[in-house]
């Protein structure tokens, strides 16, 4: 084996195969909630219609497309358009700084654009670490002709799997609640059936 084909092999298990899946579950995981917060702050700016809407549309369809990739990338197990992602996660921080600017140059704290930003900080961060320690793409498993040496540990994957569930979920579901759409929510204890019966 040259070096070279000793370094294919070698380097998607630098980290650890588990890390690799663990962090691309992460940050799959949190780009699915930051795709349904921005679809939430959307509706809140279209649904008045108001000067918003078309800032509302174009955040849609950011919201859309970036839940669209996440559920791509679950389903690859890897990251799909990395690069492009990332350049537009760090607009959609910038967008979310400005927002949330005004909004507390107003006495306003805006919950749906602060919960976008720290799961767009959490995807933008977490993709950042497998594009430093996999250049090529490959977060968990080899290239072509390659073998990895580990395979992913099964129950520390469900683990992290789990973790990043319950993370993204307690910054999601309060961002979503701040839109227009949850705070127009039927709350759960008022969706139980009438008992008595009227004749």
């Amino acid at each position: 084996m040259t070096a070279q084909s000793a370094r294919t092999v070698q380097t998607p298990s630098s980290v650890g195969p588990t890390a690799g899946a663990s962090v691309t579950l992460f940050s799959c995981f949190a780009g699915m909630g930051a795709g349904l917060v921005e679809l939430s702050i959307a509706s809140s700016y279209i649904l008045p219609r108001g000067p918003l809407m078309l800032p509302g549309f174009v955040v849609a369809v950011w919201g859309l497309a970036l839940l669209s990739v996440s559920v791509a990338s679950l389903q690859r197990g890897r990251l799909r358009f990395r690069r492009l992602t990332a350049k537009a996660l760090a607009v959609a921080v910038v967008f979310h700084v400005a927002a949330l600017t005004v909004g507390i140059s107003q006495q306003v704290l805006d919950g749906g654009h602060l919960a976008a930003l720290f799961l767009v900080l959490m995807t933008l961060g977490s993709s950042a670490w497998i594009a430093r320690r996999y250049p090529d793409g490959e977060e968990t498993s080899a290239r072509p002709g390659a073998r990895m040496a580990v395979p992913p540990h099964p129950g520390l994957l469900v683990a992290a799997a789990f973790a990043a569930a319950v993370v993204v979920a307690a910054i999601t579901t309060p961002g979503l609640a701040a839109s227009v759409a949850g705070q127009h929510a039927v709350p759960h204890q008022e969706h139980s059936l009438p008992t008595g019966h009227h004749h």
